[in-house]
C-alpha cells in the first residue's frame, strides 16, 4: 500500500478500535451469529445475461461530493425497478460519507442481495457486517496479507456472508489463487493513484480459473463499456457513480440490461 490507500486504511483502523469500545467482539458476535434470512448474491448474478450490482454511493476521494443528501431506501427501490442483479453499499464514512445505517436501510426497501463494500482490516467488520444483514462482503486483496484474506475468507463463509474478493493487477492475483475465490472483482480503477483504465478487467480476467464470477468495477459508464467487457467475457458489472449521477437510473440500468454481446 501507498498513498492516499494506505490514509484510508489507518483511518479505517481508528474508527473499528473505536467500535469495539462501543460494542465489544463478543457482543457483536453474538448479534452476527443470530440467525437471519440471507439472498444468494452469486446466484442473482448468475441469473442474468447482463448483472449490474448497482451502487449506493454519496462520495468518493477521487470524484469528491456526489449525491451527499442521497436517500439510500428510495434509490435502492429505483435500481431494483431497473433491473439491478444486486445492491452495493458503501459504508465508509468519512472519505466515501457512507454509513451502515445506509445498508440497513436500502436492504430493508428491496428484496435484491446486498454487499458491503468497505476496507475490512479486522474481524470485528466481518461480525459487523453480517450483524447489519448483509449479504456479501467486499475483501480488498491489495489491503490485506494473504493469511488475512485466508482466515476473513473462512470467517465470512461461517457468517453466511458471500465475499467478493477484488484484485487490480497480476499480484494480487497470485495472492488469491491459493484461496480459489469464486467471486472475483477486478478494479479498473488504480487504488493508489486512483487513475482507471477500463480495459483492465478484461485483460487480467484470462489470469483467473474458469468458472470464476468476475465482476468489472470503476470506469463504467456507458452501453459501449457494457459491450466492451461483454466481448471479454465478463458479465457482470459494479456501477456507482454513473448511476448516482444520472437522471433517470431506472432507465440507465433498463438499457444497460438489455445490452447483447454483438461479439
Amino acid at each position: 500500500m501507498s498513498g492516499f490507500l494506505e490514509t484510508i486504511v489507518t483511518h479505517v483502523k481508528g474508527v473499528v478500535a473505536q467500535s469495539k469500545a462501543t460494542v465489544s467482539m463478543a457482543d457483536m458476535r453474538r448479534t452476527a451469529e443470530a440467525p437471519r434470512v440471507v439472498r444468494p448474491f452469486r446466484k442473482a448474478l448468475e441469473a442474468k445475461p447482463v448483472a449490474v450490482i448497482a451502487e449506493v454511493k454519496r462520495a468518493s476521494p477521487s470524484k469528491g461530493d456526489i449525491a451527499l443528501d442521497l436517500d439510500a431506501a428510495k434509490t435502492a427501490r429505483r435500481y431494483e425497478e431497473g433491473g439491478a442483479a444486486a445492491l452495493s453499499v458503501l459504508t465508509e464514512g468519512k472519505f466515501f460519507k457512507g454509513s451502515l445505517e445506509d445498508l440497513k436501510a436500502a436492504r430493508k426497501a428491496i428484496t435484491l442481495p446486498v454487499l458491503r463494500k468497505e476496507f475490512i482490516v479486522d474481524p470485528y467488520q466481518l461480525y459487523e457486517t453480517a450483524a447489519a444483514g448483509a449479504d456479501a462482503v467486499l475483501l480488498i486483496a491489495r489491503i490485506l496479507e494473504p493469511s488475512q484474506l485466508g482466515d476473513f475468507m473462512a470467517l465470512a463463509s461461517e457468517l453466511r456472508l458471500e465475499a467478493l474478493v477484488e484484485v487490480f493487477d497480476e499480484a494480487d492475483i497470485k495472492k488469491v489463487a491459493p484461496f480459489a475465490p469464486p467471486l472475483v472483482g477486478i478494479n479498473n480503477r488504480n487504488l493508489k493513484s486512483f487513475d482507471t483504465d477500463i480495459t483492465r478487467a478484461g485483460r487480467l480476467s484470462e489470469y483467473l480459473p474458469s468458472g470464476t464470477t468476475v465482476v468489472a468495477a470503476s470506469g463504467i459508464k456507458d452501453t459501449e463499456d457494457i459491450r466492451r467487457h461483454l466481448k471479454a467475457g465478463i458479465s457482470s458489472f459494479l456501477v456507482g457513480e454513473s448511476l448516482v449521477r444520472a437522471e433517470d437510473s431506472v432507465g440507465l440500468l433498463r438499457s444497460w440490461c438489455n445490452v447483447k454481446d454483438e461479439g
